[in-house]
């Protein structure tokens, strides 16, 4: 099995801004991370992720305790863990995975996650655990980015 590929979080904000996203909050914490594949998130980490949230009986959506927030920031603080809990993960690095918190087409907010996949970003719903479109519009009314 080969190491996951590592990038600087200066590659990471590249990548996310050449996929379009943009926010005037940035928010990139670690030197290093490693990249996810697409098949884990949207295998083993999704089907973990429901594990942690139907154990603590979060799986529904709130409007003031368990809403687009605190669901973005259970699956990017969760897939952290699962990092740091790797066997063999590549030393001192985050996992590429992080909060997008966004305008929508329809002037509401929002926030989901990103995950950086090999040459491509990956926007991902942690509400419904499956992978989303976003408008080019949305991916430019960036209004917070966290990694």
């Amino acid at each position: 099995m080969s190491e996951p590929k590592t990038i600087s979080g200066y590659e990471l904000q590249v990548m996310l801004n050449d996929a379009g996203f943009e926010s005037q909050n940035w928010s990139i914490a670690d030197r290093r991370y490693a990249m996810p594949t697409r098949g884990f998130i949207m295998g083993a980490f999704s089907k973990a992720l429901w594990t942690l949230q139907a154990f603590f009986k979060v799986l529904n959506w709130t409007e003031d305790a368990n809403d687009c927030d605190d669901f973005a920031r259970l699956a990017a603080s969760f897939a952290q863990i699962l990092h740091f809990l790797t066997p063999g993960r590549p030393p001192a690095s985050a996992l590429a995975v992080g909060e997008f918190w966004f305008v929508q087409d329809d002037g509401t907010g929002h926030a989901i996650d990103l995950a950086v996949c090999g040459n491509e970003v990956m926007a991902y719903e942690p509400q419904t655990r499956n992978e989303i479109e976003l408008s080019a519009d949305e991916k430019r009314r960036g209004t917070l980015v966290r990694f």
